[in-house]
């Protein structure tokens, strides 16, 4: 669709202390950019309420969780480090002034507030901030996509409202006969469903998750 195109246990000293854990529990969902999942306002255990989670966050204007948390997560993470590099400059210097402040100011920060001196660490603040920035930037090309083409919330419409579900190689897509040569792509991952970046049958690239770098230390 066009929409979409736009679109630790801390372990202790005795192993025993440690219950095992329960297979069959489900499994925990992270954080993604600072927002958290919100299963029991946005479902997705089928196809179908995927496609309605993602319209109640368009209707409601959570374009962050429509971005984090319904959009396929390898997708977004690519385009999300593609846009941070354009914010890598900017951040170094944000961030080494406020370092260089705080080393000759040091009595009005606690150490734990202090921006790590370690060049290595110092970089992966850096490529932090910039990924932080580089999902914001995602999320207003989404919100802009979906102003310049409104058809697209109304062909979504119609596909949760009468589409057909069929399985796909990689999970299912969604169709209806007054959306022509279009269809809703979307992809499963352990037990959630996800839009893909696709409306036509070929394939889908490989989904290459793109870790999110830690934070950073003293």
């Amino acid at each position: 669709m066009r929409l979409v195109v736009a679109l630790a246990l801390m372990a202790g000293s005795v192993a025993l202390a440690q219950e095992p854990k329960n297979p069959d529990l489900p499994k925990e969902i992270p954080v993604r950019y600072g927002v958290p999942p919100k299963l029991r306002n946005y479902p997705q255990d089928s196809p179908k309420k995927a496609l309605l989670s993602t319209l109640e966050a368009i209707d409601r204007g959570d374009a962050n969780y429509l971005v984090a948390h319904l959009m396929d997560p390898g997708f977004v993470d690519l385009r999300v480090n593609d846009r941070a590099k354009q914010f890598e400059a900017d951040a170094e210097i944000e961030l080494s002034r406020l370092r260089d402040f705080q080393i000759r100011n040091p009595e009005k920060f606690a150490p734990a507030d202090r921006l790590p001196t370690d060049r290595p660490k110092f970089n992966a603040l850096i490529i932090e901030k910039s990924r932080e920035r580089g999902f914001q930037q995602l999320v207003r090309d989404v919100q802009q996509k979906l102003l310049d083409d409104p058809l697209a919330i109304k062909e979504l419409q119609k596909l949760l409202r009468d589409g057909m579900v069929a399985d796909t190689e990689t999970g299912a897509k969604i169709t209806h006969a007054d959306v022509k040569d279009r269809a809703l792509y979307l992809r499963k991952i352990d037990d959630r469903w996800f839009l893909e970046n696709r409306h036509e049958d070929a394939p889908p690239p490989p989904m290459v998750p793109v870790p999110a770098p830690k934070k950073a230390g003293m």
